[in-house]
């Protein structure tokens, strides 16, 4: 394996957190709203599991504490977009309900010895639903302000383009990993055909974080614009 593809297959992922860290504390210049400022810290806490990850094996622990992180993080987000009560209140029920896996999950008598990817299933339905809850409100709420403007439509745009294809390989990896273990062939070069699916679901990682980069200059270039004429 060469040097790139080892960053890839280990380090892409906190790289990828890495810049969606930075890009959420730029625009906390502009915006200090509590929502992107616990945006920040997830980043940030996420960035140093992952690249701890890179160096850690088995690392299930760490993927197990990074779903729990992601639901309070991105549920937080929501939850302060949210005007209606009763989709706040949705927030906190997918909270607790991840956190309750999470801790069935610590304190399972027999934890599962290969990467469980139902907690992820469980964030990628929660982060797709309460984002489908967000463009609700914003077709319902409608401001004089441009839609393409608003930085938190870009934000939930990505969130949706990430989860709704990571749902699909959180479904597949699962399903191979206990296919593999249940055969008791889960040799290097199996876990090395697994390695280059959670690959794909760190190319949508970097496409999301992408995304984010993209609107945030889309929207500064866009404001600056009508004051140059």
């Amino acid at each position: 394996m060469t040097t790139f593809q080892f960053f890839l297959h280990n380090f892409s992922e906190p790289f990828c957190y890495g810049i969606c860290f930075l890009l959420t504390l730029l625009h906390t210049r502009s915006d200090k709203h509590p929502k992107w400022r616990a945006l920040v810290a997830y980043y940030f806490i996420a960035t140093l599991l992952m690249w701890k990850a890179g160096y850690s094996y088995p690392n299930l622990t760490l993927y197990n504490l990074l779903c729990l992180l992601s639901s309070i993080g991105i549920g937080t987000y929501f939850y302060y977009t949210f005007i209606s009560t009763i989709k706040r209140r949705i927030v906190i029920v997918y909270v607790i309900v991840q956190s309750a896996y999470y801790l069935t999950d610590v304190f399972r008598a027999d934890p599962p010895k290969v990467f469980d990817s139902m907690g992820f299933v469980i964030l990628s339905v929660g982060v797709v639903l309460m984002s489908f809850l967000f463009m609700h409100q914003i077709l319902t709420n409608v401001t004089e302000e441009p839609l393409s403007w608003n930085f938190d439509f870009w934000f939930v745009s990505s969130q949706l383009f990430y989860h709704l294809g990571s749902f699909f390989v959180f479904l597949t990896y699962g399903y191979l990993t206990r296919k593999l273990q249940s055969s008791n062939d889960y040799s290097i070069e199996n876990r090395m055909y697994l390695s280059q699916l959670w690959l794909g679901h760190n190319v949508l990682l970097f496409l999301s974080a992408l995304f984010i980069g993209g609107s945030m200059l889309w929207i500064f270039f866009r404001k600056k614009l009508p004051s140059s004429l």
